[in-house]
């Protein structure tokens, strides 16, 4: 049994006993179809982009536990899926996500929102068995994206990577850098050049945004 195998089970376990927190999610949608079930609808939010949508499943609301955000043991919906089978399918998904983050993260690579609705696609596939094999698919088109430029930057305690450079359109008011924080709410900032380093000896009217390594923005 590969070492990255066990690693995954024992993340996915943390995972349901809610005592980890992970970027996707599963809920409930609050509307129900005609045979009084709920969609299970997924999101998954990474490096400011966010995708949502539905499982293309629907369970009944008292067959779902909120805490592990699974359903719950014996359940099945009226198309006869039962909790085993959409269990597996929530956590091969889970799986799927969380090995693409962590080859986005060493390798610098930036999802964009359609590369992340085929990897939920990858995954939900029944032509796949193996989450190695969904990962290589899904890699093929990571890696075709340019590496953006390595810059972040941290300013009381929040980290940003650096996305461009502007101007206003005003040019009396100067020019700034486009950054979008990296954790939290995700906003991308308009930032002047003048809050960017130490400024007259480390001197300045406002605190800095000072440039720091990857190690430290990802604790590598």
């Amino acid at each position: 049994m590969c070492v990255n195998y066990v690693r995954n089970r024992i993340i996915l376990y943390l995972c349901t006993q809610n005592t980890l927190n992970m970027s996707v999610s599963f809920t409930l949608e609050k509307r129900t179809n005609k045979f009084g079930e709920c969609p299970i609808r997924i999101s998954w939010s990474f490096m400011g982009e966010r995708h949502q949508s539905t499982l293309g499943i629907s369970i009944k609301k008292e067959d779902w536990d909120m805490k592990s955000r699974l359903v719950k043991a014996d359940a099945h919906n009226h198309s006869g899926k039962t909790a085993d089978e959409i269990n597996d399918l929530i956590k091969r998904i889970s799986t799927n996500v969380m090995d693409i983050e962590l080859a986005c993260i060493d390798n610098g690579y930036i999802l964009d929102k359609d590369m992340m609705k085929r990897a939920i696609s990858d995954a939900m596939s029944n032509d796949i068995d193996c989450p190695d094999d969904i990962v290589e698919r899904c890699m093929k088109g990571i890696t075709s994206v340019p590496e953006p430029t390595p810059q972040y930057y941290c300013c009381e305690g929040r980290y940003y990577q650096y996305i461009c450079d502007a101007v206003h359109i005003y040019p009396y008011l100067g020019s700034f850098k486009i950054l979008q924080e990296l954790f939290g709410s995700r906003r991308r900032i308009a930032v002047p050049l003048d809050r960017f380093g130490k400024i007259n000896d480390g001197i300045s009217s406002s605190i800095p945004f000072e440039i720091v390594d990857k190690e430290e923005v990802f604790g590598l």
